[in-house]
């Protein structure tokens, strides 16, 4: 009987699944959108129709689940969970084993990504360390197949790692949080407030040539408008050589170094992946962190780690989940050709 391995990632705008074969062809892509603002029970039953569709080939041999915020050992989510009201107290690694019938596990979104990066490279990789940049910045670390989970599933909350005490408000409530510096909506702040003359938090990591005119930047002109900028304007803005998009963006590089430069000194990763929607648009992000390192890291801490962009791409956590929940049904060499196969037909839809 052919076997199916589904995974889900629900974010506070979008509920994403996938079913992965035997082969690891991708055979349904769904997505729904999140009522984030009506509460759990209307999150839960459109939980419930994606995993409907997700079961129209036939019978789910397992179900992984990524969710924002905290999750226990028993799949309900603890603590706060960003975007979705009410979301803490939900027991859904139980409602969703009920909904697929089958063995469900649930696992924080940025652990589940990690998961995914170092499955693709269980041959080459013992400890990896992934960040993740996007509308927030996510981190977790596998080592050896175990995703360090630590308390509630809350390890390696590397966008909040404070790489500029008394910086900029994070929107976690504490000042200095890299992703204050690095997440896409940060970087369209950073942008207007260097536009409108306003005081942008730098401390040290205010770069060279800020006080150089802007008056030739069209994203500067942009902010001057009234626009609401994020990550993606800036770097459509850098492609074209504009002098504000550098700014932000050495700024950038140097926050996400420094806490990239945290998690490294505490984990010894063998390999660092930098993934989600901010790295698809600025790849060289993974080159430009790698340069900074050695001023950041004790020597031994960075001359064996290779820095690398996500394989998975910003769908690293739906792949995850979907690996996550095969790695209760299957062993580690089955897992392993399974996410080789699948990688292979992601880099060739």
């Amino acid at each position: 009987m052919e076997k199916y391995y589904a995974g889900i990632d629900i974010g506070g705008q979008g509920l994403k699944g996938i079913v992965l074969d035997q082969a690891g062809i991708l055979r349904i892509e769904a997505m729904r959108s999140t009522p984030a603002g009506e509460g759990r029970d209307a999150v839960l039953r459109i939980v419930a129709d994606l995993v409907k569709e997700l079961s129209s080939l036939g019978p789910l041999s397992s179900m992984g689940v990524g969710s924002p915020g905290g999750v226990d050992r028993a799949g309900v989510v603890v603590g706060m969970a960003a975007n979705i009201s009410g979301w803490a107290g939900t027991g859904l690694g139980e409602a969703v084993a009920a909904m697929a019938g089958a063995p469900c596990v649930v696992r924080n979104d940025a652990n589940l990504a990690a998961y995914a990066e170092w499955v693709a490279r269980s041959d080459s990789s013992w400890a990896l360390l992934f960040i993740g940049l996007g509308t927030g910045i996510g981190g977790g670390f596998v080592e050896d197949g175990r995703i360090l989970g630590g308390c509630n599933d809350r390890a390696v909350e590397i966008g909040h790692s404070v790489i500029e005490p008394g910086g900029r408000r994070c929107a976690c409530g504490v000042a200095g949080c890299a992703e204050a510096y690095a997440s896409g909506p940060s970087m369209g702040r950073i942008a207007a407030d260097l536009a409108l003359g306003r005081d942008a938090g730098l401390g040290s990591l205010e770069p060279r040539g800020l006080g150089e005119s802007l008056e030739g930047s069209a994203l500067a002109a942009r902010a001057r408008a009234g626009e609401q900028l994020n990550a993606h304007d800036v770097y459509a803005a850098y492609a074209r050589g504009d002098s504000l998009a550098k700014l932000v963006d050495s700024i950038a590089a140097a926050a996400l170094a420094r806490a990239a430069a945290i998690g490294m000194a505490l984990l010894a990763p063998d390999t660092l992946v930098l993934g989600g929607g901010v790295i698809e648009g600025a790849p060289h992000l993974c080159s430009r962190v790698q340069e900074l390192l050695p001023k950041l890291v004790y020597h031994d801490g960075w001359k064996d780690c290779r820095v690398e962009k996500a394989r998975f791409s910003h769908k690293a956590g739906l792949y995850g989940a979907a690996f996550y929940g095969a790695s209760q049904v299957e062993d580690p060499e089955g897992l392993a050709a399974l996410a080789t196969k699948a990688l292979a037909c992601f880099a060739s839809p």
